[in-house]
């Protein structure tokens, strides 16, 4: 993988989009469904509900920017994707835009402009939170937040409009 310095990142940053993956696991528990969100240690969006996720690096698949999100914020080494998703068919597409001013729908990410693929998986593997993740929980449809880091309630209601379809 290539690394950048944090002064090009920075240029990269200020002058074009950068694609992100978003991952949502999903279970059900009891006939209702449950989506996995990570409770934000971390920078800007600290103390709130998030989707774990992002960027994807120079020569990585998506594949493999999932699997690294996934074991660098719970320690997940195997997952599959949710029926319906596959590599070429996210669930999701959502922009984030840097600046204070994004609302619902769009999403918000004071650090960058971004594209972000969002998929659903399945845990083959107990999360175990870790780096930027305090916390991992389950929701269910009534337990999500009216906000959440990154606007991202708007991709917790989207998962489970399509859970419920």
């Amino acid at each position: 993988m290539t690394y950048l310095s944090q002064e090009l990142y920075t240029t990269i940053t200020n002058n074009v989009p950068v694609v992100c993956v978003d991952v949502i696991p999903v279970r059900q528990r009891d006939g209702e469904w449950e989506i996995g969100t990570i409770i934000r240690g971390t920078g800007s969006q600290a103390g709130k509900a998030a989707i774990l996720g992002g960027r994807v690096w120079h020569n990585e698949t998506i594949p493999q920017a999932i699997q690294r999100h996934m074991q660098d914020g719970l320690s997940i080494g195997r997952f599959e994707f949710f029926s319906g998703n596959n590599v070429t068919r996210p669930f999701y597409v959502q922009q984030y835009l840097h600046q204070d001013s994004a609302k619902p729908p769009l999403g918000f990410d004071p650090s960058k402009h971004a594209i972000a693929l969002t998929y659903m998986i399945e845990l083959l593997d107990i999360p175990i939170a870790k780096d930027e993740a305090n916390e991992f929980i389950w929701l269910n449809k009534a337990s999500v937040p009216a906000e959440s880091g990154y606007n991202q309630q708007v991709l917790m209601r989207a998962a489970f409009e399509f859970l419920e379809s």
